[in-house]
């Protein structure tokens, strides 16, 4: 069996000047980028990399990520990024689990996501290998829960922002990477609820592809520092994404 070492995988990271807000806060998107950089790094130590999977035809595809956020941190800071498989795999989702620590070791944010393996050709889900099985683990941590169903659409005064997908948003896999989805996100919040408070959770489900010159609405209705967001291509909602916030002086995390 695989030594803890290999099973709980550790990443150095810096916040640094293009992942910091205006604030010198770690931005939204930064902690998607640096949690996905420690998973794909882990993935290649363990042959379970993208670029290991297209070689069957297959690729990794995030279907769901949540992240919390007990503290920000700011420009320059030093973080430690702990990744691993988690134990609650269901058939063909995968569950993999994050922790930011300072350089303290104190916990900075906690997250959770959900990937799937998918055939390249037909675009389906296929089952997790057992090699991958084989090393899951709990370490112990209190992760945040992913929501079972599709998050709920905006409700109330929804207000609408429209984004055209360009070159510099697609993958390796020709469509719009997850991190873009949540930019747009939050860039279509209003801008004087962003000034005055800070993100303490965000959870983002993705469920279908956006390509290089598609045009979408990202829905927005905010209420009790929560928001809720819809991101539609035509008819149909390409992901969603909710968000709870709280103001930049306060300790206390939206509900």
């Amino acid at each position: 069996m695989a030594g803890m070492e290999l099973r709980v995988f550790q990443q150095s990271a810096q916040v640094s000047f293009f992942d910091a807000d205006v604030k010198l806060r770690m931005s939204p998107v930064a902690y998607w980028r640096v949690l996905q950089n420690a998973a794909a790094e882990h993935a290649a130590a363990l042959s379970a990399a993208t670029e290991e999977l297209r070689k069957s035809g297959q690729t990794w595809m995030l279907s769901k990520m949540r992240v919390d956020v007990d503290r920000h941190p700011v420009l320059g800071e030093q973080l430690s990024v702990e990744t691993w498989p988690s134990t609650r795999i269901k058939g063909a989702r995968a569950y993999r689990d994050y922790v930011i620590k300072d350089a303290e070791g104190a916990i900075c944010a906690r997250a959770s996501s959900l990937w799937v393996i998918v055939d390249l050709a037909s675009r389906r889900p296929v089952r997790i290998p057992d090699a991958i099985l084989a090393l899951c683990i709990d370490p112990g941590y209190q992760i945040p829960s992913l929501e079972e169903g599709w998050l709920a659409p905006p409700v109330g005064q929804i207000d609408t922002a429209s984004f055209r997908a360009c070159w510099s948003d697609a993958d390796q896999n020709e469509h719009v990477n997850n991190v873009t989805m949540l930019r747009w996100a939050v860039d279509a919040l209003p801008l004087e609820f962003l000034e005055q408070n800070e993100l303490a959770w965000a959870e983002a489900h993705y469920r279908a592809e956006v390509n290089i010159g598609d045009e979408v609405l990202v829905q927005t209705s905010v209420e009790n520092f929560v928001a809720r967001q819809s991101i539609v291509k035509g008819d149909s909602i390409v992901a969603s994404v909710h968000s709870g916030w709280r103001r930049s002086d306060s300790s206390s995390v939206a509900p």
